[in-house]
């Protein structure tokens, strides 16, 4: 039987080589998708294992902290930073005892710390008037912006009334500081420590340890505010660049001991500080300070209390609290790289908070309206921490927002006319609390310390790391989604699994504030969350249906071949059959071919196979290595059953008959042309047509539904950072399996349409005898190629939609022009498997088709095997080189840009200018403006108080305003004012802390004043000093009081006035003391 089966073959060499490039194109398919792509698969889930790390697992925050960026699972980079308070303590130990979770680092965002620090102390040694000026140069990284004051001093005199000469009294020196807004935030010592290794962060020193157990917070109460003392580690790290240059002058102002207080009152007439403003003098010194050597300076003082270091402000009052950027969806202006694009919404800063700036791109967040609402604090510093030596996911694959310890990075890529910016500037945090980037806490104190300072809801979020997680699979993920569906509903917060997740690139436009165009276009790296178990999932789905996809068409190509060679042979077998043949037997020699080219896949395969594990890291066990094999055979075993069948059924009688046309041969269109002469004979061969159909129609299907898949894992993939690198991976593998899926179906049709052109060798044989062209001939058995495969693209569009729709549970909608457009694939398939067909049908002589097909003279015989050995030596080297190479170079594929077009991104606007809301005013009558223009005055208070009330100003400086009669009586210059004399009373009290210093806070009287409700203000024009104790005309000492009479000149109508006292570090710059009942006796 064997050499029946040769002979069989080598009769029909045509069909013989078409086998054997059959059996190669499977075996090499085999060896590199079954066995190669394991390793390519343990690739990819080895690099996202390597990546399967983050600093915390689980994120628990406020279940009102959801923004517009989340609808699209992205999480800002920033927005840790915002959060202020919202879980209790209470929450967090539910949290803390949920079985699996190992670590629970709870994070309180406590509000932002005046931070000064004095560098130097000037000292003057001859008299005159100097001034100081002072300049601050701060960088965004994009722009450099400036602000500065000055401040003057007489060496020699001192100013005995309220300031109104312009100038401070020198004390001995001026000190030179540094003032910044630092964030303070508490945190666990014991979690922190476990989840990013603060311990061993700290910097070694004298006077430098991380927090112990017996560290705790104490409370004092002073008037109507609480002082709380706590410990304090400092991050020895500033993120902020800016530079302060302090400007000594002398001015060129005559200043002899006898013409010292005629000099200093003519001052005062010309306009006191406004006239200094415009002397010219000597610049005598100059300093310049970097914010790094403030911090170093700072940082030394603690770390080693006898270098010489700067001196520290330990007791400030906190007043603004932490508050979150809002953003808003817009178009990307480059879709194609940053698929993604927010713009940042600007707030106006109300007048009556001290800020420098009035616009910003937080809304201001106060602890509340008056100066006692704020917190008062005294800070114990305990040591210094360095960021940098932190145990935390430095990969930048899957790093995580840490904004407890450095800022959120971001690059201005484009500017506002999105002209790329080359190379990319990197944007940096500034002082400003509320500004688009803000600077990490630079102060961390304990949970402990912050739940005492903001009460009930002290923490902003919760950092949580999860138990046997460590490997990325199915069990993992199902663990964490279990943790935080537990926490969400035991607790009522909201989480987000945070373990493999990945940056994103994403774009930010940043409008531009005070009348100015924008800053630009900001990418930063926002989060996106689960990348890696998506990769993952996919990657699987994608890697199962490529094994399984390049095995059933396959399958569908051996039973196509058998069954067409089945009806070839058919006349063959009827004739067997008539001379004592059993039909079984002629199974058992379809099997017993099948078991033959089986038995050569499998050789080949394990050949390929092992040449890879022996030029490449490749490795597999022995049991993989044997089922290779044996999918090869098992391959051929089951195309070969239902030809198995089939073959039973012929009968002897069909020996004498011819092809398989149908008795009635029906013609849908008159046979006028040659693509009508192809319908009819595609319609006419219906049951091989439908065979041609589904032989194509399946691998088709599966190949639409792999390249859906492919381009749809890409698009989750290259969204971000770890997706854009995975994808690397995984390039080869995919385009090797459509090579190996395109090459079977082209010769799953070249066989169908080879044996349509044998049986009609007569018919075209005719057609040439009566005058047909070589072209017609050729287009004849095109056109059945491409009605084949158009067919086919039908039917296979149906399985590969019905198939997506059954994976991704959705209808591909969205998807459905490049699926349509994929109809192209078979129509090419048909075209491209009917040119050999065709190629041979042109060769039909019509003398040919008189005789038989077999051509078995001896140099036609010698002459093929010359052909198939060489052929064949270089198909096989050529494949193993080809396969050789491309699994090394998996890695290489990285050249290969993902074109993220496919993913969907953001829609909106953009708007260049923040431009405030006009307001729209109703007429009011005259007593409503009054009553406003009052309001309006009385917003800019911390306190509004009355004539004889008693009011107490951070706790200390006791402040009493009366009506009193001038001890100098004056006269008014204009008889239309009057003359209102007020006594005011300042006593600053000794505090019973002795390690507490007042000495270093200035109580400055100086800006006294009046104020009318049309804003005009009145200053002093007569100033007596009725008693006073340890009092320097400007600043009380500790334990110290003063006793002044102010007279103003005021026009008799000016109703209502106010008595208005200038403050500083509050939240409403003025005390007011109301002196409505004066200006009203003045009216009458």
């Amino acid at each position: 039987m064997m050499r029946f089966i040769w002979n069989s073959w080598w009769r029909n060499k045509g069909r013989f080589i078409l086998l054997l490039v059959g059996a190669l194109i499977v075996s090499t398919g085999l060896s590199y998708l079954v066995g190669v792509t394991q390793s390519n698969s343990g690739t990819v889930v080895d690099e996202l294992q390597q990546r399967w790390k983050s600093s915390y697992h689980i994120v628990v925050r406020p279940a009102d902290s959801r923004s517009v960026t989340e609808e699209l699972n992205l999480l800002e980079p920033n927005y840790q930073s915002g959060l202020s308070g919202g879980i209790t303590m209470e929450q967090l130990e539910t949290v803390k005892g949920i079985g699996d979770v190992e670590v629970a680092a709870p994070i309180a965002m406590i509000g932002f710390v005046d931070n000064e620090t004095t560098l130097e102390r000037v000292t003057f040694q001859d008299p005159g008037i100097y001034r100081v000026e002072y300049m601050e140069e701060l960088t965004n990284g994009n722009e450099t912006q400036k602000n500065g004051f000055n401040s003057y001093y007489s060496v020699g005199w001192a100013d005995e009334g309220m300031g109104e000469h312009g100038t401070f009294n020198y004390e001995g020196d001026v000190p030179l500081s540094v003032i910044s807004e630092v964030m303070l935030a508490g945190v666990d010592p014991e979690a922190e420590n476990a989840l990013v290794g603060l311990e061993g962060a700290v910097v070694e020193g004298y006077n430098s340890r991380y927090f112990e157990e017996n560290d705790k917070a104490t409370q004092s109460q002073f008037e109507e505010m609480v002082e709380t003392n706590i410990p304090v580690l400092l991050s020895n790290v500033d993120f902020v660049e800016s530079k302060q240059f302090y400007n000594i002058t002398k001015l060129d102002i005559s200043f002899p001991v006898e013409e010292r207080d005629k000099t200093m009152e003519s001052i005062k007439e010309k306009g006191g500080e406004q006239y200094l403003d415009k002397q010219e003098g000597e610049e005598i010194e100059s300093y310049s300070f970097t914010s790094k050597e403030a911090h170093e300076k700072y940082i030394k003082n603690i770390v080693d209390p006898s270098a010489n270091g700067s001196r520290l402000a330990l007791d400030p009052i906190v007043l603004f609290k932490a508050s979150p950027v809002e953003y808003r969806p817009v178009s990307s202006p480059f879709p194609e790289r940053w698929p993604f694009a927010y713009e940042v919404k600007p707030y106006l800063i109300p007048d009556d908070v001290q800020l420098l700036e009035r616009e910003a791109y937080r809304q201001v967040n106060l602890f509340g309206e008056r100066l006692q609402d704020g917190k008062r604090l005294r800070l114990d510093i305990k040591g210094v921490y360095d960021p940098t030596k932190l145990e935390i996911s430095k990969d930048p694959l899957t790093e995580l927002p840490m904004e407890t310890y450095f800022p959120a990075k971001s690059n201005l890529v484009m500017d506002e006319d999105q002209n790329p910016v080359n190379p990319p500037v990197e944007m940096m945090p500034t002082n400003n609390p509320y500004g688009f980037l803000t600077k990490p806490p630079m102060m961390l104190t304990t949970l402990e310390a912050a739940e005492k300072v903001l009460g009930e809801e002290p923490v902003s979020s919760i950092r949580v790391k999860v138990k046997g997680v460590e490997t990325m699979n199915d069990e993992s993920e199902k663990r964490l989604q279990a943790v935080a569906d537990q926490i969400e509903k035991e607790t009522g917060l909201i989480t987000d699994i945070t373990l493999g997740s990945s940056p994103q690139p994403a774009l930010t436009h940043v409008p531009g504030l005070k009348g100015k165009e924008g800053i630009g276009w900001v990418e930063q790296q926002w989060i996106k969350i689960g990348s890696s178990m998506t990769i993952f999932k996919e990657a699987k789905v994608g890697l199962s249906a490529i094994i399984a996809s390049v095995i059933l068409v396959a399958i569908v190509y051996v039973f196509s071949s058998n069954l067409i060679m089945m009806f070839t042979r058919k006349k063959e077998f009827a004739v067997l059959l008539s001379i004592g043949w059993r039909p079984n037997q002629l199974s058992k020699l379809l099997f017993m071919e099948a078991i033959l080219l089986g038995s050569f896949v499998s050789l080949v395969s394990w050949v390929i196979l092992g040449y890879f594990y022996v030029s490449s890291s490749v490795s597999t066990s022995i049991v993989r290595f044997i089922l290779i094999g044996c999918f090869g055979l098992l391959i051929y075993l089951l195309g070969t059953v239902i030809p198995a069948i089939l073959v039973r059924k012929i009968k002897p009688y069909e020996a004498m008959r011819s092809g398989e046309i149908t008795a009635v041969g029906r013609r849908l269109l008159p046979s006028s042309s040659i693509f009508t002469m192809s319908v009819n004979h595609f319609i006419g061969t219906w049951k091989r047509s439908i065979l041609s159909i589904v032989s194509i129609a399946l691998p088709t299907g599966l190949f639409i539904l792999f390249l859906f898949i492919t381009f749809r894992l890409k698009g989750v993939m290259f969204a971000t950072w770890l997706g854009e690198y995975v994808a690397m991976e995984v390039g080869a593998m995919h385009y090797i399996a459509m090579g190996v899926a395109l090459l079977i179906a082209i010769l799953t049709t070249t066989e169908i349409i080879w044996q349509n052109v044998s049986e009609r060798k007569p018919e075209i044989a005719l057609l040439k005898s009566v005058g047909w062209k070589n072209g017609k001939v050729r287009r004849l058995v095109l056109y059945e190629g491409l009605l084949s495969g158009l067919a086919a693209g039908i039917l296979g569009l149906v399985i590969a939609i019905t198939a997506i729709w059954r994976i991704y549970g959705e209808f591909p909608m969205e998807h459905l022009p490049f699926i349509l457009a994929c109809i192209l694939i078979p129509i090419a398939t048909g075209m491209l498997g009917a040119l050999f067909p065709a190629a041979a049908a042109v060769k039909v002589m019509p003398y040919q088709a008189l005789g038989g097909s077999a051509d078995t003279s001896e140099k036609t015989e010698k002459g093929f095997k010359v052909v198939l050995v060489t052929g064949g030596i270089i198909l096989f080297a050529g494949m193993i080189a080809v396969l050789a190479n491309a699994v090394p170079q998996v890695k290489e594929s990285a050249s290969e840009k993902v074109d993220p077009s496919t993913v969907k991104g953001t829609d909106g606007e953009t708007e260049s200018v923040f431009k405030q809301e006009e307001k729209k005013e109703k007429p009011e009558d005259k007593d409503s403006e009054e009553d406003r223009d009052s309001q309006s005055i009385e917003n800019k208070a911390w306190m509004v108080a009355e004539l004889g009330d008693e009011v107490t100003e951070d706790q200390s400086l006791r402040i009493l305003f009366k009506e009193a009669e001038a001890e100098e009586p004056i006269s008014p210059e204009n008889p239309d004012n009057r003359i209102i004399t007020l006594q005011g009373e300042f006593y600053l009290d000794a505090r019973k802390d002795d390690e507490y210093s007042i000495d270093d806070t200035e109580f400055t009287l100086k800006g006294l004043d009046l104020m009318d409700d049309q804003n005009n203000v009145y200053t002093p024009v007569q100033t007596n000093v009725l008693e006073k104790e340890k009092w320097n005309n400007i600043k009380l000492l500790k334990g110290g009081h003063v006793i002044l009479q102010l007279s103003f000149e005021v026009p008799k109508d000016a109703t209502p006035l106010y008595m208005r006292r200038a403050t500083s570090g509050k939240p409403r710059p003025y005390l007011l003391i109301d002196l409505k009942g004066m200006g009203e006796e003045a009216t009458e």
